[in-house]
């Protein structure tokens, strides 16, 4: 009995340890994706461009059941740094960002609840020990944006390093 109650004790805190916030979306890795990988994939959509600043946007594409307005694609030493999915008030109905703000804020406390790290009521923020999740549902430049990011938690602090050491 004693190493039955040690052995299951031992999954629980294996499952505990191996949960963490998500790191693929649409195929793509955070940390592990390169910048080629992704311009591979959608080079001869419609929709795809680069940014000024070097990283790719892709409109209209769907994630987590929704279809977003925008997904940018970030990166740092050409390896995929961070992801976001924007709902703009623009091209979408507040109320619509509103409901959709609600049930993603439900959904990720309920699946990332032990990840808390920050939040307030337009603003939510998990990590763990590989990545930040944040969601944002406030006003910026007149129009109400709906906001989830996924940054690499390792390629954001050298990058900042980076940033910081210029000074």
């Amino acid at each position: 009995m004693k190493r039955f109650l040690t052995i299951l004790l031992a999954l629980v805190i294996g499952l505990s340890m191996s949960a963490q916030i998500q790191r693929t979306f649409l195929g793509f890795t955070l940390g592990t994706t390169t910048k080629s990988e992704v311009y591979e994939k959608y080079k001869g959509n419609d929709n795809f461009s680069e940014d000024k600043d070097g990283g790719y946007s892709v409109t209209n594409i769907e994630f987590a059941g929704q279809k977003w307005d925008i997904a940018n694609f970030d990166f740092s030493d050409d390896l995929l740094l961070s992801v976001h999915f924007s709902m703009l008030s623009m091209f979408t109905s507040e109320s619509i960002l509103d409901s959709v703000w609600e049930n993603l804020r439900l959904k990720l406390m309920e699946k990332y609840g032990d990840y808390n790290y920050f939040s307030t009521s337009e603003y939510l923020l998990f990590k763990d020990d590989a990545t930040k999740l944040s969601i944002t549902n406030s006003y910026a430049g007149g129009y109400k944006v709906l906001l989830i990011k996924y940054t690499d938690s390792a390629l954001k602090d050298k990058q900042t390093q980076v940033n910081d050491s210029e000074l």
